[in-house]
């Protein structure tokens, strides 16, 4: 990432310095999805019916599963209205939550974009995980 650029440098000291900052697991026994996004949702008239995908489920904070979700909503067009109730939801948790799981899934997208993706898709990733590397949205 450090060769990437100079804004996905700065995700990669930012990620170090939360890492740093925080235990390297988030406490919990909640079950855990972690790659909880909309393609893995099923719904029926819009309510959701079930989840699928569960191959890598873990124990750990279930919160983790809505900054998972927050990523995998961005750039889909989904509705607004949702978006916000994410991001609002994000707002209330604390920090020693949010940080460290924004802080993951910053480096899984952006890391995942760089080796798979162009570079329009890396800017787009970049964009959102600089959006709380200083604090809340």
């Amino acid at each position: 990432m450090r060769e990437h650029g100079a804004r996905a440098a700065a995700l990669e000291r930012w990620v170090r310095a939360v890492g740093a900052e925080f235990p390297p697991r988030l406490a919990g026994d909640d079950a855990v999805h972690q790659d909880f996004h909309p393609g893995n949702l099923l719904a029926v008239d819009g309510t959701v019916t079930g989840v699928i995908d569960r191959d890598g489920a873990a124990r750990g904070d279930r919160r983790l599963d809505l900054v998972t979700l927050r990523f995998g909503v961005e750039g889909t067009g989904a509705d607004p209205g949702v978006v916000a109730r994410l991001d609002a939801v994000l707002d209330g948790m604390p920090e020693e939550v949010l940080r460290p799981a924004w802080a993951h899934m910053s480096l899984r997208m952006v890391d995942w974009a760089i080796r798979h993706f162009a570079p329009g898709e890396v800017f787009r990733w970049l964009d959102l995980a600089e959006r709380r590397m200083d604090g809340p949205a």
